[in-house]
């Protein structure tokens, strides 16, 4: 009886004392989820310093470094088609910490060459930030006013026209390369380093036609330059006027989004938070003018949203590059 007794109160202290414990120890979980970041937060740029990607993603860390009451440092490695981000995510601690920019040849380049990832596997997608805009533009000076009369001509004369872009199997070339099938026509891809190389060549008389990003906006806007059509799913901010392809009747879309994504694993917790502070951040003004101020699009998609893009995408592309190896 007197053990039972002593049994007994010995029980009513230590079930109290239990509960503390436990108690303090959900707390202590709830805190940690709560408090992240408790230290700086890198994010890896697949390519190099000083252009608009890079530039964009200064920007954003920028501000995701007020938001979240840590340093968002940056951290360039260009090569490989853009994808040096994804592959680091393959051995990094899924912890929110480092991080890296998906651009859209994560997804493109398992097609073209071997790659140290898999894009449905080896990463979490947070969500999407901007996406670039391509355009088809001729020299101002030249007789064509519409897509209709250029497309009219090389039907007349094929192999005789040449457009410029930026690499092979880049978005740029992808788009001319579908509208080509779609439309119908024969005509020549000549590769360059980068919009600049390209529509420098359209400028000098070597290409009768360029695909290029925003980065052709200030020979429009000095009157060097036409555009002709858009391959984004909506008309562009910066090419008021112009219309897209599919609404000139062409089924051809090329849409490159930017986003943030991280290892596979990342915890809910911290995607939430990413994803909430992504969202506010290309909600606010300041981000939105400086977006602006490079030419980038803003287009947020969630993280539900994203990943959904992300694995059409993938599908989409190798449908597209098949269909250009002529396999």
């Amino acid at each position: 009886m007197i053990r039972i007794l002593v049994g007994a109160r010995m029980a009513l202290r230590i079930v109290p004392a239990l509960a503390t414990v436990l108690g303090l120890g959900l707390a202590n979980l709830a805190f940690g989820q709560e408090v992240y970041p408790t230290r700086p937060i890198t994010i890896v740029v697949p390519v190099g310093a000083g252009g608009s990607t890079d530039s964009l993603a200064r920007a954003l860390a920028e501000h995701m470094g007020r938001k979240l009451g840590q340093p968002v440092l940056i951290e360039n490695r260009p090569g490989a088609g853009a994808t040096l981000g994804a592959a680091q995510m393959v051995s990094t601690k899924p912890d929110g910490y480092t991080l890296t920019m998906v651009p859209l040849g994560v997804f493109r380049m398992p097609y073209l060459s071997k790659v140290q990832y898999d894009p449905m596997k080896d990463l979490t997608y947070i969500a999407s930030v901007s996406n670039f805009t391509y355009a088809i533009a001729v020299p101002a000076e030249s007789k064509w006013k519409d897509l209709a009369q250029l497309i009219a001509d090389v039907k007349a004369s094929p192999d005789r026209f040449s457009y410029a872009g930026s690499a092979l199997y880049t978005s740029n070339h992808l788009l001319m390369a579908e509208l080509g099938r779609v439309a119908g026509l024969k005509w020549t891809f000549v590769p360059y380093k980068g919009d600049a190389e390209a529509i420098t060549a359209l400028l000098g008389g070597h290409v009768q036609i360029v695909s290029a990003t925003t980065t052709v906006l200030p020979f429009v806007e000095s009157g060097k330059v036409r555009v002709l059509a858009v391959g984004g799913a909506e008309p562009s901010p910066y090419f008021l006027g112009v219309p897209t392809l599919k609404q000139l009747g062409y089924n051809v879309e090329m849409l490159s989004p930017l986003g943030i994504g991280g290892p596979a694993g990342l915890p809910a917790a911290v995607v939430t938070k990413l994803d909430r502070t992504i969202r506010e951040i290309v909600e606010d003004p300041a981000f939105a003018k400086q977006a602006n101020q490079l030419g980038m699009e803003l287009a947020y998609r969630d993280h539900r949203a994203y990943t959904a893009w992300t694995q059409a995408t993938f599908v989409a592309e190798k449908t597209i590059i098949k269909r250009l190896a002529g396999e």
